[in-house]
């Protein structure tokens, strides 16, 4: 009985030993995937990190945020990781590929948008592709106008300007000072939080944009948000910020959810991001010692709220519902049921954000000095320059959805005709 006993006992000890080795690899486990995840931008991201190791001298092309696409042979090699003795800097730089995979890459492409329904780069579109939607732009904007209204109580203004937004991305910028193309709209008046209206867009909005995501814009996420990257000087790495995003990423900004609180001083440089994004299309990457690196950027930012946002927008777009008692669920399963109808969406959007567009007539750009002149005569203090700039964009955004090539005279009537209906709206509602 005795030798029996002893048995036991060096078999618990045993075990003991092997339970607190697979304890430690597994903490050390954690502690490479925590670092894996520093590249995860967004809270919502689900893939793998990889470290692409590219064998060209010219890696001059890309630039910090491009999307490439990568063919290559991945390398995954399981290590025991308790014996990987690495300080911090080394850890985050070379984690094992166990837990960060290398990917030597046989061919880099940089890519201008990632819908699977169309040639890869724009420029090389085939001639069908555009003619298809060319042809059938009318058909299609009918139908996502339609699908836009419902999910926004019927609202017929607010699917015009919705829809614009979708089309809209930076195409130049002048003087490094103003961004061309931008259209950040502000949708007020929205159902409260407690019905299923954002969720409802949202849904919408992920199907036919290639890249979305929804940011609650409660008091604890200003304040305990990282928005901008920073440089970590221990890692010696730049940690990734939630606006840290690709080219034409579709951002809803949530303020339905937002309740009375004090927004902390990292919630307030939050805030300041956020509005330098909407304004200039910008990013300071965070170095450290008052040492900021500016990077532009192209997002597409739709605030929706009750009230009007403290965050800039180029156009503020009161709701005005009509219906009552929508059934939102609903709706989110048409979406998801009717995938025919999404993907004709997705074609339509992707190659007319990318379709080239030639510049104004010489005949429409008098017509068009002529009708700002007669405005500001008889509203001086509400027209001004930028006035005209934003109904030059809302009309060649409407040209565009259209499937107009270029800005055509009954697209800056209809951009008036627009503006009219929102601003009259605005003062009615205020």
């Amino acid at each position: 009985g005795h030798e029996m006993d002893t048995r036991g006992d060096d078999a618990d000890e045993a075990k003991k030993v092997k339970s607190d080795e697979n304890d430690d690899k597994a903490v050390d486990e954690k502690r490479f995937f925590a670092i894996s995840r520093l590249s995860m931008v967004l809270p919502t991201d689900s893939g793998v990190c990889c470290i692409p190791l590219i064998y060209s001298d010219d890696t001059s092309p890309f630039k910090i945020n491009d999307i490439i696409e990568i063919t290559g042979i991945v390398e995954r090699i399981e290590i025991d990781t308790t014996s990987c003795e690495m300080d911090e800097e080394e850890t985050a730089r070379f984690p094992p590929s166990s837990i960060v995979p290398r990917v030597h890459c046989v061919d880099v492409k940089l890519r201008d948008h990632i819908n699977p329904l169309l040639s890869c780069d724009p420029l090389d579109f085939k001639e069908q592709e555009v003619a298809s939607v060319l042809s059938n732009a009318m058909s299609v904007r009918s139908e996502l106008v339609t699908m836009l209204r419902k999910c926004v109580s019927g609202d017929p203004l607010s699917a015009e300007y919705l829809l614009l937004h979708l089309l809209s991305h930076v195409y130049g910028r002048r003087d490094e000072v103003i961004t061309l193309g931008k259209f950040a709209v502000n949708l007020t008046k929205c159902p409260p939080k407690e019905t299923m209206f954002v969720e409802c867009l949202s849904t919408l909005f992920s199907n036919i944009s290639e890249k979305s995501f929804v940011l609650p814009l409660t008091i604890t996420n200003f304040n305990i948000s990282t928005m901008l990257p920073k440089k970590d000087y221990t890692a010696n790495r730049l940690r990734s910020g939630l606006l840290q995003l690709p080219k034409g990423m579709q951002i809803i900004l949530d303020e339905t959810v937002l309740e009375p609180g004090q927004l902390k001083p990292n919630g307030i440089e939050n805030l300041k991001c956020l509005g330098n994004l909407i304004s200039w299309q910008k990013l300071a990457y965070d170095f450290g010692f008052s040492y900021n690196i500016e990077f532009q950027c192209d997002a597409k930012v739709l605030i929706v709220g009750e009230g009007k946002s403290l965050l800039p927008s180029d156009v503020v777009v009161p709701l005005k519902a009509m219906q009552d008692n929508i059934n939102y669920q609903d709706i989110i399963s048409e979406i998801h049921s009717d995938q025919d109808m999404m993907d004709r969406f997705r074609r339509y959007l992707t190659v007319l954000r990318h379709i080239q567009y030639d510049q104004v007539d010489e005949e429409l750009q008098q017509k068009i000095e002529q009708d700002f002149v007669s405005e500001r005569k008889s509203n001086p203090k509400d027209v001004t320059g930028d006035t005209l700039h934003r109904s030059l964009v809302i009309a060649r955004l409407y040209g565009i959805s259209r499937g107009h090539l270029k800005l055509e005279e009954e697209d800056w009537n209809s951009a008036k005709s627009l503006e009219k209906d929102r601003l009259s709206r605005i003062a009615s509602s205020s």
